[in-house]
């Protein structure tokens, strides 16, 4: 019977172990630590964790203390009904050699010999639900009896290990699901991307075919918005992010992109931006693109008539997630009749219905007044 000295040091060796494996991540690692752990335990040279590999009978020697390069992470063995090792799983219980030369029952592989393995013993590792992980094996160089407090020892540490392996694989699954998900989604991005870009250019092919100025207009309408969509997606693409992006490059790039593309109509335009460093949800996102669309394309168009101006774009936190929009313009604002702000009126009714979609009620500037403007709140997702 081992004495009490020996006794607490095995009790400090489990101690040891579970501290070590709360704190690390790395399976492997642990694997190891519980090999020199155990092996320093039971005075023995050298010990290895045995793991069963899926659709085979046989298992590779994953983690080891003691054994010649090559061994570990190389060596497998059968594990049919003439090994120690296939014989411990089966049974569900340690299986002792105490002297090799002698050993009648089972077939033993050649490494131990060449590693001057004299005794040793196997100790099946089970993961919670039974199903089994492997083996835990101690191979000494010398006589070793193993008896029953070896024994129970080795199951105790065992009952510990075959939890953490499970915890371990466990998370590997998840983090290797996460890992798919996101290439997944930015393989699916990047063609929504793609698909968006033929789109715009097919319409700016047709503009370009048109022969009257209002086919012309009404599909260079439906480019703008078709680029304002793809801001969004661009965005998200670049960020990594399947739900939001950053609000202020998004809506810089939109209007900035507007002013470019509508540069010859309005004159000299200077743009203005106080945005704050908030992310967006996609699904407002979008509809706020195409309204801010829709008002910057319509001041640059009809409110400047050639001569320039300015155009402010803010947006402010109004408290918890809602967030507060200004446009404006310093054109020749409304109409004092209140008729329709620009061109046919439909770039307001667009608004307006886009702004009931991120529930928001729109307020305009006032009939007559100097430049235009509108505001909004809405909850930023």
């Amino acid at each position: 019977m081992p004495s009490q000295e020996v006794m607490v040091a095995r009790q400090k060796a489990l101690g040891n172990f579970g501290e070590f494996a709360l704190r690390c991540d790395d399976l492997d690692a642990i694997l190891t630590e519980a090999c020199r752990l155990v092996a320093a335990a039971l005075g023995a040279d050298l010990a290895k964790v045995l793991e069963i590999e899926d659709g085979h009978e046989q298992v590779i020697v994953r983690a080891g203390v003691g054994w010649n390069p090559g061994i570990v992470g190389h060596t497998r063995l059968r594990i049919g009904d003439q090994t120690s090792e296939g014989y411990a799983i089966r049974e569900g219980r340690p299986v002792v050699t105490r002297d090799i030369a002698q050993e009648d029952r089972f077939i033993l592989p050649p490494f131990l010999a060449d590693h001057g393995v004299v005794a040793l013993v196997n100790v099946p590792i089970f993961l919670p639900g039974g199903r089994p992980y492997g083996l835990l094996q101690v191979d000494s160089r010398k006589a070793m009896d193993f008896g029953d407090q070896d024994t129970e020892f080795l199951r105790t540490y065992t009952t510990i290990l075959g939890p953490v392996i499970d915890r371990l694989h466990k998370a590997h699954s998840l983090q290797t699901a996460l890992e798919t998900n996101q290439r997944l989604l930015l393989e699916l991005q990047h063609r929504i991307k793609n698909h968006i870009m033929v789109m715009a250019g097919v319409v700016r092919m047709r503009a370009r075919d048109a022969r009257s100025a209002e086919t012309k207009a009404a599909l260079g309408a439906v480019g703008e918005r078709i680029e304002a969509l793809r801001l969004v997606h661009e965005q998200l693409y670049a960020g990594g992010a399947a739900d939001a992006l950053p609000l202020r490059p998004y809506l810089t790039e939109l209007v900035e992109n507007l002013r470019r593309l509508n540069e010859g109509q309005a004159g000299e335009v200077r743009l203005v931006f106080d945005i704050e460093e908030v992310a967006l949800s996609a699904d407002v996102a979008l509809p706020l693109g195409l309204l801010l669309n829709e008002f910057v394309t319509n001041a640059l168009k009809y409110a400047f008539d050639g001569a320039g101006g300015e155009i402010h774009v803010t947006v402010e936190q109004a408290g918890g997630r809602l967030l507060r929009l200004r446009v404006a313009d310093n054109g020749k604002g409304l109409p004092p009749d209140g008729t329709a702000p620009r061109g046919t009126g439909a770039g307001r009714a667009l608004i307006d219905g886009l702004a009931r979609q991120i529930g928001a009620t729109p307020v305009w500037s006032k009939p007559g007044e100097p430049g235009t403007s509108l505001c909004l709140e809405f909850d930023g997702g």
